[in-house]
Protein backbone atom coordinates (compact mmCIF):
# COMPACT_ATOMS: atom_id res chain seq x y z
CA UNK A 1 0.00 0.00 0.00
CA UNK A 2 1.22 3.37 -0.82
CA UNK A 3 2.02 6.11 2.00
CA UNK A 4 -1.48 7.94 2.56
CA UNK A 5 -1.08 11.83 0.79
CA UNK A 6 -4.46 12.48 0.44
CA UNK A 7 -4.24 16.02 2.21
CA UNK A 8 -0.78 17.22 1.23
CA UNK A 9 0.00 17.25 -2.33
CA UNK A 10 -0.71 20.50 -3.11
CA UNK A 11 0.80 21.25 -6.98
CA UNK A 12 1.19 18.92 -10.01
CA UNK A 13 4.47 18.92 -11.93
CA UNK A 14 4.30 17.83 -15.64
CA UNK A 15 7.30 17.17 -17.65
CA UNK A 16 7.46 18.65 -20.66
CA UNK A 17 7.51 15.45 -23.02
CA UNK A 18 4.17 14.64 -21.14
CA UNK A 19 2.88 18.22 -22.38
CA UNK A 20 3.79 17.49 -25.58
CA UNK A 21 1.98 14.32 -25.87
CA UNK A 22 -1.05 16.12 -24.39
CA UNK A 23 -0.95 18.85 -26.73
CA UNK A 24 -0.56 16.69 -29.59
CA UNK A 25 -3.32 14.52 -28.57
CA UNK A 26 -5.75 17.60 -28.45
CA UNK A 27 -4.99 18.94 -31.59
CA UNK A 28 -5.25 15.99 -33.72
CA UNK A 29 -8.57 14.87 -32.03
CA UNK A 30 -10.12 18.16 -32.68
CA UNK A 31 -13.40 17.27 -33.29
CA UNK A 32 -16.01 18.36 -30.80
CA UNK A 33 -15.46 14.73 -29.13
CA UNK A 34 -13.67 14.77 -25.34
CA UNK A 35 -10.03 12.65 -25.85
CA UNK A 36 -7.75 11.88 -23.13
CA UNK A 37 -5.19 8.91 -21.30
CA UNK A 38 -3.89 7.76 -18.47
CA UNK A 39 -0.91 10.05 -16.07
CA UNK A 40 2.16 8.11 -15.12
CA UNK A 41 4.59 8.93 -12.49
CA UNK A 42 4.95 9.39 -9.02
CA UNK A 43 3.50 10.87 -5.94
CA UNK A 44 4.97 12.22 -2.94
CA UNK A 45 4.25 14.16 -0.20
CA UNK A 46 3.30 17.23 -1.20
CA UNK A 47 3.27 17.08 -4.83
CA UNK A 48 2.37 14.66 -8.03
CA UNK A 49 5.37 14.27 -10.41
CA UNK A 50 3.84 13.44 -14.31
CA UNK A 51 6.68 11.74 -16.14
CA UNK A 52 4.49 10.51 -19.17
CA UNK A 53 0.92 10.24 -20.37
CA UNK A 54 -1.25 8.30 -22.58
CA UNK A 55 -3.12 9.14 -25.85
CA UNK A 56 -6.82 7.86 -25.92
CA UNK A 57 -6.05 4.74 -27.92
CA UNK A 58 -7.41 2.81 -30.87
CA UNK A 59 -10.22 1.21 -28.95
CA UNK A 60 -11.22 4.33 -26.63
CA UNK A 61 -15.05 5.69 -26.84
CA UNK A 62 -14.79 9.48 -27.39
CA UNK A 63 -18.15 11.47 -27.34
CA UNK A 64 -19.10 14.89 -26.96
CA UNK A 65 -19.96 14.70 -23.25
CA UNK A 66 -17.41 11.56 -22.27
CA UNK A 67 -14.41 10.01 -22.69
CA UNK A 68 -13.30 6.12 -21.80
CA UNK A 69 -9.82 5.16 -22.40
CA UNK A 70 -8.52 1.93 -24.44
CA UNK A 71 -7.97 0.11 -21.72
CA UNK A 72 -5.44 -2.35 -23.12
CA UNK A 73 -3.39 0.31 -24.78
CA UNK A 74 -3.24 2.23 -21.56
CA UNK A 75 -1.99 -0.80 -19.27
CA UNK A 76 0.65 -1.61 -22.48
CA UNK A 77 1.92 2.17 -21.66
CA UNK A 78 2.29 1.65 -17.83
CA UNK A 79 4.16 -1.65 -18.11
CA UNK A 80 6.43 -0.42 -20.57
CA UNK A 81 7.52 3.04 -18.44
CA UNK A 82 6.86 1.13 -14.98
CA UNK A 83 10.10 -1.26 -16.44
CA UNK A 84 11.24 2.18 -18.16
CA UNK A 85 11.69 3.92 -14.64
CA UNK A 86 9.24 2.74 -12.04
CA UNK A 87 6.25 5.66 -13.22
CA UNK A 88 2.82 3.98 -11.82
CA UNK A 89 -0.70 5.23 -13.02
CA UNK A 90 -1.66 8.28 -10.89
CA UNK A 91 -4.48 9.98 -12.57
CA UNK A 92 -6.14 10.44 -15.90
CA UNK A 93 -6.23 13.60 -18.26
CA UNK A 94 -8.68 14.54 -20.47
CA UNK A 95 -10.60 17.37 -22.69
CA UNK A 96 -13.44 18.97 -21.98
CA UNK A 97 -14.61 20.84 -25.92
CA UNK A 98 -16.05 23.79 -24.41
CA UNK A 99 -13.54 26.65 -21.97
CA UNK A 100 -14.49 25.22 -18.42
CA UNK A 101 -11.60 22.67 -17.42
CA UNK A 102 -13.78 21.57 -14.54
CA UNK A 103 -14.60 17.98 -13.02
CA UNK A 104 -18.32 17.48 -14.06
CA UNK A 105 -20.51 15.11 -11.89
CA UNK A 106 -19.80 11.99 -13.83
CA UNK A 107 -15.94 12.40 -13.57
CA UNK A 108 -16.06 13.04 -9.82
CA UNK A 109 -18.18 9.86 -9.19
CA UNK A 110 -15.50 8.19 -11.99
CA UNK A 111 -11.96 9.18 -9.67
CA UNK A 112 -14.00 8.05 -6.40
CA UNK A 113 -14.99 4.94 -7.73
CA UNK A 114 -11.51 4.50 -9.23
CA UNK A 115 -10.50 6.03 -5.44
CA UNK A 116 -12.59 3.43 -3.75
CA UNK A 117 -11.33 0.58 -5.76
CA UNK A 118 -9.04 -1.64 -3.22
CA UNK A 119 -7.09 -3.51 -5.99
CA UNK A 120 -5.58 0.18 -7.47
CA UNK A 121 -4.66 1.11 -4.22
CA UNK A 122 -4.61 5.01 -4.95
CA UNK A 123 -4.93 7.25 -1.78
CA UNK A 124 -5.30 10.45 -4.21
CA UNK A 125 -5.76 10.77 -7.74
CA UNK A 126 -4.69 12.82 -10.16
CA UNK A 127 -6.27 14.50 -13.07
CA UNK A 128 -5.45 16.99 -15.66
CA UNK A 129 -8.60 18.59 -17.63
CA UNK A 130 -7.81 20.17 -20.51
CA UNK A 131 -10.60 23.35 -21.75
CA UNK A 132 -10.62 24.54 -25.06
CA UNK A 133 -11.22 28.27 -25.20
CA UNK A 134 -14.28 28.21 -27.93
CA UNK A 135 -15.07 25.56 -30.51
CA UNK A 136 -12.08 24.66 -32.91
CA UNK A 137 -9.79 26.34 -31.31
CA UNK A 138 -6.70 25.01 -30.86
CA UNK A 139 -6.21 27.30 -27.78
CA UNK A 140 -6.78 25.75 -24.67
CA UNK A 141 -6.57 26.00 -20.82
CA UNK A 142 -5.31 23.40 -18.72
CA UNK A 143 -6.03 22.83 -14.90
CA UNK A 144 -4.97 20.43 -12.46
CA UNK A 145 -6.55 18.53 -9.68
CA UNK A 146 -6.22 16.51 -6.59
CA UNK A 147 -8.89 14.19 -5.56
CA UNK A 148 -9.43 12.34 -2.67
CA UNK A 149 -12.41 10.04 -1.19
CA UNK A 150 -14.60 13.20 0.23
CA UNK A 151 -12.57 16.16 -1.51
CA UNK A 152 -11.71 17.70 -5.11
CA UNK A 153 -9.49 20.84 -4.90
CA UNK A 154 -6.94 22.37 -7.68
CA UNK A 155 -3.82 22.16 -7.60
CA UNK A 156 -1.07 24.48 -9.88
CA UNK A 157 0.00 22.72 -12.64
CA UNK A 158 4.02 23.33 -13.18
CA UNK A 159 5.77 22.27 -16.41
CA UNK A 160 9.42 20.75 -16.14
CA UNK A 161 11.89 21.02 -18.67
CA UNK A 162 12.95 17.62 -17.83
CA UNK A 163 13.49 14.62 -20.61
CA UNK A 164 10.81 12.06 -20.77
CA UNK A 165 9.47 9.34 -22.60
CA UNK A 166 7.11 9.92 -25.19
CA UNK A 167 4.57 7.67 -26.52
CA UNK A 168 5.24 8.35 -29.92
Amino acid sequence: MSPDYRTRVRSINLHTAAVTTILRVVDDDNDGCETGGILLGSVTSDHADVRHVGGPGPAAIRTSDSFMRDRTYAQKLADYVYDLDRSIWIGEWHTHPSAQPIPSDRDFQTYRTLLCDPELEFNVFIALIVGRLSPGSLTTHLVGWVCTTGRLMAAPVHVKNLTAFDET
